[in-house]
């Protein structure tokens, strides 16, 4: 396997619980990545994700990544990284909706991988999801590119951050 495939890339699972964490492996195109824990807890409840956005039901939906962190900014190959990503969802109806959050690395302007994961169903309001992932204890020295994409039947949305191997 290439190095520069070898950084352990995320991966994420969205199933709408609280606290909820999950481990598991997957045979990708890639080779085998680390499904690491990982825990979704709300932030804002509907009415206060309403309030902050001045959100009228009859001007569509909201769907938006406040914020996207990879810490440490810089690591070693064998360190352990943490993504926090932090979405708001706000529809015409407080129901549940589907939601699909998908994670891109990039090195070098070239895709290291990607991986999608599609929730049963979120409740609108703001969300926070942590994930730790490894790097490769051999992977290459430099800057890396983490595009987070989030959609739902409404819309989508995305951010991206950068994060350094030494």
């Amino acid at each position: 396997m290439n190095n520069l495939c070898r950084i352990s890339v995320l991966s994420l699972a969205l199933f709408g619980l609280l606290g909820l964490s999950v481990s598991a492996q997957v045979r990708t195109p890639l080779g085998d990545f680390r499904w690491n824990r990982y825990q979704e807890e709300k932030q804002m409840t509907r009415e206060e994700a309403v309030a902050r956005y001045n959100y009228c039901p009859t001007s569509g939906c909201v769907i938006r990544f406040e914020d996207v962190q990879v810490s440490p900014a810089s690591a070693r190959p064998g360190d352990t990284l943490r993504l926090t990503t932090t979405y708001t969802l706000l529809t015409a109806t407080d129901t549940p909706i589907p939601v699909s959050i998908t994670r891109e690395i990039f090195y070098q302007g070239k895709s290291l991988g990607q991986t999608k994961v599609l929730s049963t169903r979120n409740l609108n309001g703001t969300w926070t999801q942590k994930v730790d992932f490894p790097v490769a204890r051999d992977a290459t020295p430099g800057v890396y590119t983490l595009i987070s994409r989030i959609s739902t039947g409404y819309g989508s949305d995305e951010k991206s951050v950068q994060f350094t191997v030494r």
